[in-house]
């Protein structure tokens, strides 16, 4: 009985010490990889787009808005220094941005939350339209090794460049209802009227791609106006402003015409 038993047991540890020896991949084949995860599939159990992850810390409030316009600049000051000399004009929006940015982090040091939302707003999307007008300059460039196709009429291309167009048009013609937005408002509203008439004038000569980028500078020049309002607001509660006047530009007759008909 006792022999048995030594037995049972040298079988036992014997067992034991042969699947210490065995790979891990023979004793694991029903489990799948640490990390590994499942294949998204539809109702059907086809292949299916993946849910959209939510927005990862950082991304939303004012730090979300500062962080927004910190990448966009630091590319915009990067591509300008190795492209050399730039449009001074587009300088200027780039520095202007700079110093709203600077802002908003100062706002934010303080913990004035909405102040820094305001100002990383108003970085970002003056940013956005440098990025916008500096693309539309690209395609003044004649490329000699890449002749233009012949002269098509493309209804879609122009219906999609015609949307940006008159959503620029409505950004700014609402922009200019008579309420004040600060007076530091007006010299983006200004550029907003001028990248808007740019924008229609290559529309109206087939010029496609420069009227597209050059209504997007221009509706992101109207958001720049509408932050520079708000952060007025938050700075400072002040009573009613007096009535708003109408500027030399609009009594020379500077009304925008709405986009041209399809």
């Amino acid at each position: 009985m006792l022999l048995r038993l030594l037995g049972a047991t040298a079988s036992g540890l014997l067992c034991l010490t042969l699947m210490g020896m065995m790979p891990a991949s023979s004793r694991e084949t029903q489990e799948p990889p640490p990390g590994k995860k499942k294949e998204f599939r539809g109702k059907r159990g086809e292949p299916g787009k993946k849910k959209e992850e939510p927005r990862k810390k950082g991304d939303e409030g004012p730090e979300g808005d500062l962080n927004r316009a910190y990448n966009l600049l630091h590319r915009l000051r990067a591509e300008g220094q190795s492209a050399g000399r730039s449009d001074p004009r587009l300088r200027e929006w780039t520095d202007r941005a700079v110093e709203y940015y600077r802002n908003g982090l100062k706002a934010l040091k303080e913990d004035n939350a909405q102040l820094a939302h305001e100002y990383g707003a108003i970085a970002h999307d003056l940013a956005r339209a440098v990025e916008h007008t500096r693309n539309a300059s690209l395609f003044d460039r004649a490329d000699d090794d890449l002749p233009a196709p012949p002269q098509l009429r493309r209804r879609g291309r122009d219906g999609e460049v015609r949307k940006d167009l008159t959503k620029a048009y409505e950004r700014i013609r609402d922009g200019d209802d008579g309420s004040d937005a600060g007076p530091k408002a007006a010299y983006y509203r200004d550029a907003a009227r001028d990248l808007y008439r740019a924008a229609r004038r290559d529309y109206e000569a087939g010029r496609m791609e420069r009227s597209a980028e050059l209504s997007r500078a221009a509706e992101a020049m109207t958001h720049v106006a509408e932050h520079l309002g708000h952060a007025a607001d938050v700075r400072e509660t002040s009573p009613a402003r007096p009535g708003r006047e109408g500027t030399q530009a609009d009594r020379d007759g500077r009304i925008l015409p709405p986009p041209p008909e399809p």
